[in-house]
Parts: structure tokens; C-alpha cells; sequence
């Protein structure tokens, strides 16, 4: 069974959450269009509620939906002697009743179902109600027509029983101008006589609103004035029935149009629930209707998505774990050992030292220096380990960055390596200050200081910047030199410890992984 017909509907669109089309039933390779000039659907997105009611759908989007809905929707204009006067030969909007019913994820809005009956040329609903309210014995009176009803799209009969004198139903006719100025422009009801395309009835107009409380038609429930002149003493009466019909309208439409959407929808918004819980286990079922089980499948597919990524998350995070685990043991180990060889080379420096003194002026002199020199070389790596190793209480503060920068380089811009050294300040004023520790961000500043020193032995520029990002919310501190650079092979090396590209006894290694640790 086609899905319009299983609902009962013209037009059946599922979009997503920006409003354009997902899917539609009628135009199937049409998507991706945006429908947000239907105002249900506007409002469904924006209160994440259902909205149904009364609607004007512009040509442009009954063009969409396919040749068969447009020739459905078209309305030749016939001019009367007591109508308005036509402002074009033909209707090609359509008057709707339609409803739009959001699709939550916790509570967020992912998409709208909308669903529309075209009540142009459709004359179910006229008739229904001629029948249910305007019956005598269980038959309309032979030969004379008790009552007629009609629905205006603004001033244009698109659907009604009013008969012609040919016989004919009378679409395309317009109201009155005494009608329509007071009903569709003042959004008064209008209870009085009536000439009727070619008769005079008692007639009651009520105007007919959209979602947004606009009016955009008119609701004509009226009796031939010759055939029941005691109506007219029946005005209240009258004026209940016209409330009634209204209301049962509505009514009628929006049950019958979500009735069979609703359920499989309230399914998909408990489902999201359970997997929002962890529960990736359960399944959506399979809806009958074709377009629901497209969603159906679509779901389930993302739950199983969803499910896959989690599993990677936690395979990720636990070889995180284990890493950090075994390069804190390392940590430990290496300061351990540092800490045991620290004690010797003390003793060796020492007695060297005295050796040294003891020694003056003999052969041996160059020997105990070149000892000294090791010895103290030796310190210096060995402070490198422990600077490495060592888990340090952390100070914070708010600091200006700009501030520490401009201490740093005027504390060191005086050592003999910077001679040659052009250093240039490129500073955004008024960044907010950062909380970190005053101390641990000298040393990562002296440090990359330093190692620009090193790679411009002949002198060059060194740019020290600062910016402020708003929408990360982080302060960007930048260290550019014009020296000899890093070769692309050892890029992915810079921050492991020990690994220097200086000569032998001019780096450790193990500055960068000392950054790379308080940062």
C-alpha cells in the first residue's frame, strides 16, 4: 500500500533539522531543498513541538511535489455578478491542512515529519458535514438543497457543494467584497443574508487561521434563504453550529492525520533514551509504513555506529594508560639511578678539584682538567635526568604573559650568545592573563630562548609573538628564529628525551622534553 494512501494524505516530507528535505513521497528525487517558508515546520523546529492547523502552500513549493499535485491544486477563476472582482485566471497556491511533528534526540530536534491534505478541488469534507448536519429522515430533501458549506482559500472557493444553475459545483467563484472585507480583512464572523454565486442563502462566515494566527481563508456554512427563512430567528444556535463545525474541523484532521505517525515516533524518542543510557543492545523494530522503515534502518545503523566508536574510545584511552604508566616508571627509574650516580661524581669532582691544587704546575695538570671537565659534564646530564624525572608541586598564578616575556629577554639579551641576535617583540596588547606557575614558565622561556641562540650561530633574528584566540579561549606564545632549522626527519623526535642535534657535550637532550612536560 502507498504510504499517502496508508495515511490518508497529499504531501508527506521528512527533513532535518536545518528544514531541508530528507525524503519527500510524492518527488522522491527532489532533496535537500529547504522548506522552512512552511510555517509548521519552522515552528516544529524552532519549540520542538508538534504543531498542526490550517495552511497557505505557496506554487513554488506545490511545484515540487510532481505534475499529478499541481493539476490537483490548480483552480480556474470564474467571475460572478455579486463576487469580487478576479485578479488573475488562476488559483495555483493550495489551502492545507497539514501537521509537523518534530523528531527529539534528548531532547534536541534532528529532524520534522510533515504531512499535508490538499483540500483544493477536495470536497470530502464539505460534504461530510452537508450530510452530518443538514439532514432531514435520513435523506437531503429531494430536489431542493438544504445547505451547502464552503472553504475560501483567502477570497476563492476551492472546495464546497454550492450548485449553479448548470449543476455544477461552483470552484473558482469569489466572495463578496462586503464578505470578505469584514471576514478575511477584520477577522470578523459575519452572520447575515448572502448572494451566493447566483442565489441569496443565510449564511455564516467564520475566517480560518494558519499556525501563526494569520488569516488565510474563509469557512461558509450556509441554507437557500427562500427554504429556511425561520433560520434567521435561530442566530445563536447558528452562530454554536459554525463553532462546532470548526472545532470538529480540526479535530477530525489532526486525528486522522497522526494517528498512525505518532506511535512510531514516540518508539524512536523512547529508544534514544535507552541507548542516551549506554544500552546499545536494543534494536528499533521495523515499521510497516515504507517511509518509517527507511528510519528505522537509518537508527539502528547509527546506534551500531555509535557503539563501534565507544569500543575504539576505550581502546584508545586504556593504551593512553598503559603509556603514561610506562613512561612514569621510567621516570622513576631514571631518577633513581641519576640520583646514585650524583653522589659519586660529587666525591670524583672533589678530589679532582684538590688533585688539581695539590698538583700545580706538573705534568699531570692537563690530565686532572680534562677529568674536571667530564666530571662536571657528567653533573650537568645528570641534572638534566633528575629536571626531567622529578614531579614538582605546582605554583599557579595569574600572569601576564607579555610581561614575563619582555623579564626573560632582557635577563638573558646581555649573554655573549646573543650578540649577534636581532630579537623582535611582536606583542598583542591586553590579553587576559593565564594562570600557570611563574617559575616553570621561565624555564620553559629561557629554554627555547637558548636553543634559538644555538641555531643562529652567526647571528639572525629571533620574532617572539603573542595573540589571544576568543573563541578557543587560549593565549599563543610563539618563538621563531632565522637560524639553521630542524630537518623534516627529526621532527617527531624534538620532544624525546636525550635526542639532540648540537655537537657532543654542547646539549643533553632533554631540554624540549622538559618544555614539553610543563606545558
Amino acid at each position: 500500500m502507498d504510504v499517502k494512501d496508508y495515511l490518508g494524505v497529499d504531501i508527506l516530507i521528512i527533513t532535518d533539522a536545518r528544514g531541508r528535505v530528507i525524503q519527500r513521497v510524492n518527488n522522491k528525487e527532489l532533496k535537500g531543498d529547504n522548506v522552512l517558508q512552511i510555517e509548521p515546520i519552522r515552528q516544529a523546529i524552532e519549540t520542538g513541538k508538534q504543531v498542526s492547523g490550517t495552511s497557505i502552500l505557496t506554487h513554488e513549493i506545490i511545484s515540487r511535489e510532481g505534475e499529478e499535485i499541481a493539476e490537483k491544486v490548480l483552480i480556474k477563476i470564474v467571475p460572478t455578478e455579486k463576487g469580487r472582482k478576479p485578479e488573475k485566471a488562476y488559483e495555483e497556491r493550495a489551502l492545507v491542512l497539514n501537521t509537523a511533528t518534530p523528531v527529539l534526540v534528548n531532547n534536541k530536534v534532528i529532524g520534522v515529519l510533515y504531512g499535508a491534505t490538499i483540500k483544493n478541488n477536495n470536497f470530502e469534507i464539505v460534504d461530510r458535514i452537508q450530510t452530518l448536519f443538514f439532514k432531514k429522515g435520513g435523506r437531503l430533501q429531494k430536489n431542493k438543497q438544504i445547505g451547502t458549506v464552503t472553504i475560501f482559500l483567502e477570497d476563492i472557493r476551492i472546495s464546497t457543494n454550492v450548485i449553479s444553475s448548470e449543476g455544477e459545483r461552483t470552484v473558482g467563484t469569489l466572495v463578496s467584497e462586503e464578505v470578505y472585507e469584514r471576514v478575511f480583512k477584520q477577522g470578523e464572523m459575519w452572520i447575515d443574508r448572502a448572494f451566493v454565486v447566483d442565489k441569496w442563502y443565510i449564511a455564516g462566515y467564520t475566517p480560518l487561521a494558519d499556525t501563526t494566527g494569520k488569516t488565510v481563508g474563509i469557512l461558509y456554512v450556509g441554507v437557500p434563504s427562500d427554504n429556511y427563512r425561520w433560520m434567521q430567528t435561530n442566530t445563536a444556535s447558528y452562530v454554536l453550529l459554525i463553532t462546532i463545525i470548526t472545532s470538529l474541523f480540526a479535530i477530525f484532521v489532526s486525528v486522522y492525520l497522526l494517528k498512525r505517525i505518532i506511535k512510531p515516533i514516540n518508539e524512536v524518542v523512547e529508544m534514544s533514551d535507552i541507548i542516551a543510557e549506554g544500552d546499545y543492545s536494543s534494536k528499533l523494530r521495523p515499521f510497516s509504513e515504507y517511509e518509517l522503515s527507511h528510519l528505522s534502518s537509518a537508527f539502528n545503523r547509527m546506534t551500531d555506529a555509535i557503539y563501534e566508536r565507544d569500543c575504539r574510545i576505550k581502546e584508545t584511552a586504556q593504551n593512553q594508560i598503559a603509556q603514561s604508566e610506562k613512561l612514569a616508571s621510567l621516570g622513576r627509574l631514571a631518577s633513581g639511578i641519576a640520583h646514585e650516580i650524583n653522589n659519586p661524581l660529587t666525591g670524583i669532582l672533589t678530589y679532582s678539584s684538590m688533585l688539581k691544587e695539590d698538583l700545580a704546575g706538573s705534568e699531570y695538570l692537563d690530565d686532572l682538567q680534562i677529568i674536571i671537565d667530564e666530571t662536571m659534564r657528567c653533573r650537568k646530564i645528570v641534572r638534566g635526568v633528575l629536571d626531567f624525572a622529578r614531579e614538582t608541586s605546582l605554583e599557579k598564578q595569574p600572569l601576564d604573559l607579555n610581561k614575563a616575556l619582555v623579564t626573560a629577554v632582557r635577563i638573558i639579551e646581555k649573554h655573549i650568545t646573543f650578540q649577534n641576535v636581532n630579537i623582535i617583540k611582536v606583542f598583542e596588547p591586553d590579553i587576559p592573563p593565564v594562570n600557570v606557575d611563574l617559575d616553570q614558565m621561565k624555564s620553559v622561556f629561557n629554554n627555547l630562548l637558548v636553543n634559538a641562540a644555538d641555531a643562529m650561530p652567526d647571528g639572525g633574528d629571533l620574532t617572539i609573538s603573542t595573540s589571544y584566540n576568543p573563541e578557543e579561549r587560549m593565549v599563543h606564545v610563539s618563538f621563531a628564529d632565522t637560524g639553521t632549522g630542524i630537518p623534516e626527519e627529526n621532527l617527531d623526535k624534538i620532544f624525546d628525551p636525550f635526542f639532540t642535534t648540537k655537537e657532543p657535550g654542547k646539549g643533553t637532550g632533554l631540554g624540549l622534553s622538559v618544555i614539553y612536560g610543563i606545558i
